[in-house]
């Protein structure tokens, strides 16, 4: 009941005639994760989605990634421009198709080290660790983690501060993944490490690249928190996933998203100095420019009264909840 009225009032506050003209005149830029065929945590799968994509055509305007800096006139339809993030292999098999369906523009950012077969993101890796670990626990150096159920969550927990904590990062965190913690295909089942948690493979990334209308930006080679990086590390998460999309795709990539929305001014400037020109953060934090602090908007929820509701006021709530609480 109250997810109900929740709902009714989130309707009724992005579809009252004349508030189109007091929402921003800027595109709402969506940001989508990884998006498999089966349900997932956040309850957006291949259904849920393509009935987000059909909302969104009906009551809004699609407009390309490229085209976000082209501003609306205050009575026209709100502007929409789609991303997602990380590259997961759901987005070639279950994204893309559903886009192409639909002639809906998007940008992908994509991490290189889960193209590679056996090989996973940190957090994509932990996700399937805390579901589908069988057995009581597993020994990490000369401690035993506790994966009985009332202990799991909190271990995992701890786990991950643990490894994201190791330096230098994220280099030791993945030496770690890849040699001290139990093999993801050792008891999860191909199909779900498939839909859920690998990567596209360089042939779907190069695929996807050469459509019109897709395009392709950096993510970093491993997902790396830039601002937890030694200065000629992070140049080196950028550089080289930059120039690896570019021999895949054939084509100048030019834009990145900043993993975790962490960057810093040094993270700009280095971004800057290798040639890039667009850059995605999730909330603007350093205020340098806009260019370089490009501001999006999660999809979380299956819900369509959330998701009206955040591209009607998303683009000006986000910066103003910063400002007065820090996040969004």
């Amino acid at each position: 009941m109250k997810q109900k009225a929740r709902d009714t009032l989130l309707t009724v506050g992005w579809r009252l005639p004349g508030l189109r003209a007091l929402s921003s005149c800027e595109p709402a830029i969506l940001m989508y994760h990884g998006i498999p065929s089966r349900c997932n945590d956040t309850g957006v799968d291949t259904k849920v989605f393509e009935r987000h994509i059909a909302f969104l055509q009906q009551h809004f305007e699609f407009v390309s990634p490229s085209d976000i800096n082209r501003k609306r006139q205050p009575c026209d339809r709100i502007q929409v421009a789609l991303t997602f993030d990380d590259g997961f292999r759901n987005h070639a098999e279950v994204v893309a198709p559903i886009l192409r369906r639909h002639s809906v523009p998007a940008l992908f950012f994509i991490s290189s080290r889960h193209s590679q077969s056996g090989k996973y993101l940190w957090f994509s890796y932990l996700d399937a660790l805390e579901k589908h670990f069988h057995g009581n626990g597993f020994y990490f150096g000369a401690e035993f983690v506790d994966m009985s159920s009332d202990k799991r969550r909190n271990n995992m927990r701890q786990l991950r501060q643990t490894l994201l904590s190791m330096e230098p990062h994220p280099h030791a965190m993945y030496q770690a993944i890849d040699n001290e913690l139990p093999r993801l295909e050792d008891f999860v089942h191909t199909a779900d490490l498939s839909d859920h948690f690998s990567g596209m493979t360089e042939e779907q990334v190069g695929e996807l690249a050469s459509e019109r209308l897709f395009s392709v930006g950096v993510h970093t080679l491993d997902h790396a928190f830039l601002t937890k990086c030694e200065s000629q590390e992070s140049q080196r998460q950028i550089r080289d996933n930059k120039m690896w999309l570019e021999r895949i795709s054939n084509r100048p990539c030019d834009t990145i998203a900043y993993p975790g929305g962490a960057y810093n001014e040094a993270v700009i400037n280095q971004c800057r100095a290798l040639g890039l020109t667009a850059e995605y953060a999730i909330t603007p934090t350093v205020n340098n420019d806009d260019q370089y602090e490009v501001p999006r908007i999660g999809v979380y929820s299956s819900s369509l009264a959330i998701l009206g509701f955040k591209v009607q006021w998303g683009t000006l709530i986000g910066p103003l909840r910063y400002q007065v609480t820090g996040r969004v």
